[in-house]
């Protein structure tokens, strides 16, 4: 095997840590003045060690850590290589002796385990020395007194705590100096961790800050959910501190972010909930070697989904967006992590409101799985423009589902809405419409085409977190549609997750529900960004502009009649409705007469046409703006 020249340096090392320890056994056995006299008949077997050990450091791998780092599965390393030395050393002896070799005569059977003792400490040693004087070499000299670090508490006394503590000690550019834990758990109140003192729970923080002097608290609690989030970052803010949280658990597995990248509270912790538990097996089943195609793939579902796929294993992932821009991004995003197993990237572009070019792509790409992001969904521009909403959501999921049974694609998922149900809006009524074509396919064919519906997610284009956001930073007041309005939301990587998860199902014809959680009443929101802002809700003016057209006070997920059943995860429900397949030859003759009202720009038309295939009356014309409301 190669070495790095620090491994040549530590193989040298061990070889004389062992002669010493061969030495200092013999020393400790005999009471001698003349010790190498008496070694003298015993070399031959006494340099067993000197000749196995370093062989089986090599088959452990010592020489190819990063000791800066060394910890205690280091250390345990170190002892079964030594260990394993030892007893692979005494072994030959017991064959050796047996066959009355040379040095085997009289030789102490105490000598073995007093080498592996001595070579323990020396090698060990060496390695935590070794970590000790990296540690100093990089950390700055105490005249450093342009970025004097800040006192910090860090709430979590756990991995994350610890795994803070030790990256501040070391990384000078993090600029923090933990002089305090906090955590939960009382039976951790009082004890030190890496020499810290861990004050207690969230009672003790403004003890702990006064004793300690601390300006500022570090949440390290990587899978805590939103609740434990919002409870420790308004405790440090009530007593003045200045809160930061480490990455949360799913950029840290994902690789986006590492421990150290300590960053601002944002309004995706304050909702986080428990980690999703995807069962990767499962996912790789159906996504390993296939060839995926994401449609929407520049919006930010379809993105996520893009790159998630991507590291479950597919042999090809096919990226396509009516955007130049935006397909140009993501195909550079997912190109920049480039491995020997990572999948072959097609990006194209295609209009799914074109029967031709869709058609042209997948007969191209011949897609395994399809995963439909592409849609319209913003409801008041949807409201305003009914035809561009059917066209690209009715009848590019029209077009895509007929390409797709044209290859015998054999899994097609359809990224629906929660406004799809009992729709009010144009935006709804399209995406419900995509959903009953998607199951009567699935259920025609006998293959899983399925939807998935679910609410919000935080920071989508156009959603209302980054309009906050912008409102504030424009010094705009914030505008809100009614005081008791209420949405579901859900983070982006989990949404896709559960997508993923509820992508493996077999079932024909089902629609798939994500848990989202409690809804979240709108202003309850805004207040969260305006304290996370570091401002006061009660300094920021608040404009009701009464609900648009196509918009109602909650959101529903599901409708009566669908039936809900558990499903193998317990985020996802499965809804199965008798009314959900629908007669194909009047929706076909329907869809004919929306799609020529759609392309003729008859408004009209097209409403009509939606009450007619969905019978219902409330896909209504446009109302007039409701007056506005202000309060402070």
């Amino acid at each position: 095997m190669r070495f790095t020249p620090r491994g040549r340096h530590l193989l040298l090392y061990d070889l004389l840590a062992i002669g010493l320890a061969i030495v200092g056994a013999f020393a400790l056995r005999f009471d001698a003045n003349d010790i190498l006299a008496v070694m003298r008949p015993y070399l031959p077997v006494a340099l067993l060690p000197l000749l196995v050990q370093p062989i089986v450091n090599v088959v452990f791998g010592l020489y190819r850590r990063e000791w800066r780092y060394a910890s205690v599965r280091e250390m345990g390393g170190i002892v079964a290589s030594v260990g394993t030395g030892s007893v692979v050393s005494a072994s030959l002896f017991v064959v050796l002796a047996a066959l009355d070799a040379p040095g085997t005569l009289g030789m102490p059977r105490s000598f073995f385990p007093l080498e592996a003792l001595l070579s323990l400490l020396l090698i060990g040693g060496s390695r935590f020395a070794l970590r000790w004087a990296l540690e100093n070499a990089a950390r700055p000299s105490g005249n450093d007194e342009e970025r004097p670090s800040i006192p910090t508490l860090v709430y979590g006394a756990g991995e994350a705590g610890a795994a803070v503590a030790r990256l501040a000690e070391r990384d000078a550019m993090m600029n923090i100096k933990v002089v305090g834990f906090i955590d939960d758990d009382p039976r951790k109140r009082g004890s030190r961790l890496l020499g810290v003192k861990i004050f207690g729970g969230q009672d003790q923080i403004r003890h702990a800050s006064k004793t300690t002097g601390a300006r500022q608290l570090v949440v390290a609690m990587p899978s805590a959910p939103g609740s434990d989030i919002r409870r420790a970052v308004d405790s440090g803010r009530n007593i003045g501190l200045a809160v930061k949280i480490v990455p949360n658990l799913h950029e840290l597995l994902g690789g986006t972010e590492h421990i150290a990248r300590i960053r601002p509270v944002s309004l995706d912790d304050l909702l986080r909930r428990a980690p999703v538990n995807v069962d990767i097996e499962e996912l790789a089943g159906y996504l390993n070697g296939a060839t995926v195609l994401v449609t929407g793939a520049g919006g930010s579902i379809g993105s996520e989904l893009a790159r998630q796929i991507r590291t479950l294993g597919p042999r090809t992932l096919v990226v396509t967006d009516h955007s130049e821009a935006a397909l140009w991004a993501v195909e550079q995003e997912l190109g920049e992590r480039h491995t020997a197993a990572a999948p072959r990237i097609i990006a194209r572009l295609c209009d799914i409101r074109s029967a031709t070019a869709v058609r042209k792509l997948v007969d191209e790409t011949r897609p395994d799985v399809i995963f439909h992001a592409a849609a319209l969904k913003h409801v008041p521009i949807c409201e305003l423009q009914p035809g561009e909403a059917v066209l690209t959501n009715a009848i590019g999921t029209r077009n895509l589902l007929a390409a797709s049974e044209r290859v015998g694609t054999r899994r097609f998922v359809l990224i629906s809405t929660d406004k799809a149900v009992q729709p009010v809006s144009v935006m709804g009524a399209t995406k419900r419409l995509a959903e009953i074509l998607t199951l009567s396919t699935g259920r025609r064919l006998a293959r899983p085409y399925l939807a998935v519906r679910f609410g919000n997610v935080l920071g989508s284009s156009g959603s209302v977190v980054p309009i906050f956001q912008h409102q504030l930073a424009q010094g705009l007041p914030l505008t809100i549609t009614h005081p008791d309005a209420t949405r579901f939301f859900m983070t982006i990587p989990e949404a896709v997750s559960l997508i993923l998860q509820a992508g493996a199902s077999e079932s024909t014809g089902d629609i798939f529900i994500l848990d989202m959680g409690e809804p979240v009443r709108i202003i309850d929101l805004a207040e969260d960004i305006i304290r996370l802002s570091g401002l006061d809700p009660k300094d920021i003016e608040v404009v009701y502009t009464g609900l648009r057209p196509g918009e109602r006070l909650e959101e529903r997920l599901f409708y009566d009649h669908e039936t809900m059943d558990a499903t193998e995860h317990a985020r996802v429900w499965r809804a199965t409705s008798p009314l959900a397949a629908g007669p194909r030859i009047a929706i076909d003759g329907l869809l004919n007469d929306l799609e020529t009202g759609a392309r003729t720009a008859d408004d009209d038309a097209v409403r009509a046409s939606l009450r007619t295939i969905l019978g219902s009356a409330s896909v209504a014309a446009a109302r007039a703006e409701p007056a506005v409301e202000r309060t402070t």
